[in-house]
Parts: C-alpha cells; structure tokens; sequence
C-alpha cells in the first residue's frame, strides 16, 4: 500500500498535543507514513475554518510537522468547509487558501478537502470548488458527502465525472463502519467515482459513536487483493482512547505493509507483546470479574465486538 497511516478523524474530544507526538512515533515504529490531521472538534478544522490558528496552535502544529518529518512521516492538514461554505462567493477560495498558507508556513504540505458528514449534497459545486483548491495546491485527497458504499446516486453523478482525473477519493468501504471490504466492493465504488483512485478511511478502531466501548482487537475482513486495486492506501481512524488505539492500528499497520502474507493472530500476539502493557496501564480500570480467555484466538474473539475498560484489562492481563 502506497499510504499508510492513521487519521485523527473522529469526533470527541481531540487527543492531547503529548497523544499526538507519541502517536506520530509509534506511527514510526509501525512502518506507518501518513499522518492525517482531521479532529472533528478542533474548531479551526471544522466550524470555524475560516479563522487562522492562534499563534500558540500554530507553534503546536510546527511541532508535529517536524515530529512526523523525523519519522519520514508525511503530515497531511484537512479542512472542512462545508457546514457553511458559500460556493457562489469567490472570496471564500481565497478564505480557504489563506487558511492553508498558514499551515504551510508552520511546515505542511500536504493538505486533504473533506466535504464528510454535511446537510448539503451540492455535489456539483462541491467537485467544481475541489478543483480549484487543488490547481492552486497541486495535488488534493478530497472526502465526498457519500463516502461509503457502492451504489449509485444523484449525489455521485454530479460529484465524481466532474472532478479532476488526478484526484484521490476516500472511501469507507461498504459501511461507514466495514466489518468487512472485498476488492469486489472497492472495484464497484471505483466506478461509482468515475475510475477515480480510492484512499481507504477505515473506520476502524474508531469508537466516537460509543465512546465507552474499545475495539482493541485485530484489524480483520480486509481482502488482500486490494493491494491490487485502484486502491491507494488505507488510514485508521483511531479511538478516542490514545494509547489503547496502538493495539489495532499495529496490526493496521502489518496488513498494510503485506496484506497477502497478514496473518491477524500472529499480527496481534506482535502488537501484544510490544504495546499490551502500555494498553492495559493506560486504560486504568480495576479489572472486571470475567473469566479469562483460555488462549490467543478466544482473546481476540472475546474483543472483537468491543468491550468495556475494565473487561479489557481483566482479558489482556493474563497474555500482556
């Protein structure tokens, strides 16, 4: 896979700027190589995009940079216009243009269009406004309104054929939240966006639609044909719960280097031994009264609908 990282995509309370740079070396560690800086609830992502970063978050942001830099990690900024964007006023081009030259000065250079989770489905002048950003960046990963599946919609006929060729697309997979993604789908959706290359924004470990619950098992049901595919890479959604994300998007990480030869208990007894005590001190629970899992494979199953903190550490302390 030619992009492989993590994007701090949900929604919730951000991760702390000390979260941030300890994910961004672990992303190192874990062979990872895009960084996605996208928190919902930072104001100046989302609802108040207009308005340039304080001088503090911009300090804090360099940071970052230069910590994902170290790590030869491509730090990626993403803006969302489009809860209030006027499309019919051209100053807002040089609003948003504005906007990401601040971020340039701070040391990014690589920036990503999101148009996720809005009202609007002016698919039309949401792809003409793309366009426009990206010939004055020079290359764009944009997010449309209809970001999974693989059906057909008014939506996507006006979104896709219009916007540059050269454009890559995320994607979801067939839910917002997959299970699961064959190369069947993904080559269904690819049509769908008019042959556009597709980024995978995997939903997973991702937890912000229930806070409480961890998905601290290992990445599964991702076909390792679209290694294959008109498929550009695949980045994780981590949880709100920093540290206890590096369990997943360790594995993430094994599958998007060798998706043929990932073997996700073998990935995951890996991602135990190196991150499992982190984990569990991190999640700071008195363990539940469950009984443990007898071995590997019943841990992985006994995590994979999601669980509590303290039913985590009651079923990681016996293997970490």
């Amino acid at each position: 896979m030619r992009i492989r990282g993590v994007i701090e995509g949900f929604y919730g309370p951000p991760w702390t700027h000390e979260q941030r740079l300890d994910l961004i070396g672990f992303c190192g560690a874990e062979g990872l190589n895009t960084w996605v800086h996208a928190p919902k609830d930072d104001p100046y992502h989302r609802a108040r995009w207009r308005d340039p970063y304080p001088d503090d978050e911009v300090a804090r942001l360099a940071e970052l940079v230069a910590e994902a830099r170290r790590h030869d990690i491509d730090f990626a900024y993403a803006i969302a216009p489009g809860l209030d964007l006027d499309y019919a006023d051209p100053g807002e081009l040089e609003t948003l243009l504005a906007k990401l030259d601040q971020l340039h000065n701070a040391g990014v250079h690589s920036f990503q269009l999101l148009w996720d989770d809005i009202e609007s489905r002016a698919g039309a002048e949401q792809a003409a406004f793309t366009n426009r950003v990206a010939r004055e960046l020079g290359s764009l990963v944009v997010c449309p309104v209809g970001y999974a599946g693989t059906g057909d919609s008014e939506y996507r006929r006006a979104f896709a054929p219009a916007l540059d060729e050269d454009l890559v697309v995320y994607w979801t997979g067939p839910e917002v939240v997959s299970l699961a993604i064959a190369r069947e789908e993904l080559d269904a959706a690819v049509r769908r966006f008019a042959d556009h290359e597709l980024l995978l924004w995997d939903n997973y470990p991702v937890n912000d639609f229930s806070p409480d619950t961890l998905f601290l098992g290992p990445l599964r049901g991702r076909d390792a044909r679209l290694a294959g595919a008109q498929c550009a890479g695949i980045v994780a959604n981590g949880m709100l719960q920093a540290v206890p994300s590096k369990l997943a998007i360790a594995t993430l990480a094994d599958w998007a280097r060798d998706p043929s030869a990932y073997d996700p208990l073998a990935s995951f007894e890996r991602a135990l031994r190196a991150y499992g005590a982190e984990v569990a001190v991190a999640l700071d629970a008195e363990p539940a009264d469950v009984q443990p899992p007898p071995d590997l494979a019943a841990l992985v199953d006994a995590l994979t609908p999601g669980v509590d903190a303290a039913t985590a550490v009651a079923l990681l302390r016996p293997f970490v």
